[in-house]
């Protein structure tokens, strides 16, 4: 059998839950999946909500601190980096598991946190450093009311993982444009 490491046990669940639910992330199906015995799990966490709080940190630091951390590589320019942000979660919003953005992963931990306090914790977090992200880009880029328009970029892009999620087509970059366009007071 395979030696596993935290991090695989915690990317299995990422994706389990991206496809199925929280429901889905279960210790035996994991192992099975992974081809290896339940003592692999336990070896790394003391139960499942220890691997569910991984899976939440896992989420912060995927979806937010990396994402920021290549954006900010990109330019020393806000508008530039707000553009890139945008480029990136809007191309990215269907993504499957694993990505740097994950739509799927994104939505299925919303749709936890609608019923679970932890998850719903990690949520309200998410939502703020990002939202503070957006701001602190369109402050830099001396956008006119960069809160409100960072709040509302925010949630034209949860928008656009929901209408995803559920099958429908990407926004075209046009539409993508004039959206960073209007933030920016462009």
């Amino acid at each position: 059998m395979a030696s596993l490491s935290a991090s695989d046990w915690v990317r299995a669940a990422a994706g389990r839950l991206a496809a199925d639910g929280v429901d889905a992330v279960r210790v035996e199906p994991l192992a099975r999946e992974l081809g290896v015995s339940k003592g692999s799990f336990y070896w790394h966490f003391a139960d499942r909500a220890g691997l569910l709080d991984a899976v939440l940190d896992h989420w912060r630091a995927a979806g937010t601190a990396g994402v920021i951390t290549r954006v900010e590589e990109t330019s020393d320019d806000p508008a530039d980096r707000l553009r890139e942000l945008v480029r990136l979660a809007f191309e990215h919003a269907g993504g499957g598991p694993g990505g740097i953005l994950d739509g799927r992963f994104d939505g299925a931990v919303r749709a936890w946190a609608a019923r679970d306090p932890r998850a719903r914790d990690a949520v309200h977090a998410v939502d703020e450093a990002r939202t503070a992200y957006l701001e602190r880009l369109l402050t830099g880029a001396d956008a006119p009311d960069a809160p409100r328009r960072a709040a509302v970029l925010y949630r034209a892009l949860l928008g656009e993982y929901a209408l995803r999620n559920a099958g429908a087509g990407a926004l075209d970059r046009r539409a993508v444009d004039e959206l960073v366009a209007w933030a920016l007071g462009r």
